[in-house]
């Protein structure tokens, strides 16, 4: 199994923008056999920034070998490139999880 981390910092008034884009991204991934979950989280102190967490089940080497590529991504990529100032991609290995 395998956690994203993916922290996102937004040029100002693009938020809503972003998180229909996204969740557009999220609606894709979800139908890959090997998705387990997806959150956007928000700080209201910093409404500019978002961080979301993926879950995927397979190994690092597996997701970095399928996931990236997918043309799903591209448009995405694409639909976003004015909307990010900086972002922050982690690969993490979850320790406990519990549904």
């Amino acid at each position: 199994m395998l956690s994203l981390y993916v922290r996102f910092e937004l040029v100002p008034l693009t938020k809503g923008q972003f998180v229909f884009r996204l969740s557009e991204l999220i609606k894709a991934m979800a139908k890959e056999p090997t998705f387990v979950s997806a959150v956007l989280c928000e700080d209201p102190s910093a409404e500019d920034k978002l961080v979301l967490f993926e879950v995927w089940n397979g190994t690092q080497d597996e997701w970095l070998s399928e996931q990236p590529n997918k043309p799903y991504r591209a448009v995405y990529d694409e639909a976003t490139n004015g909307f990010v100032t900086h972002k922050e991609v982690r690969l993490l290995s979850p320790l406990l999880m519990r549904r």
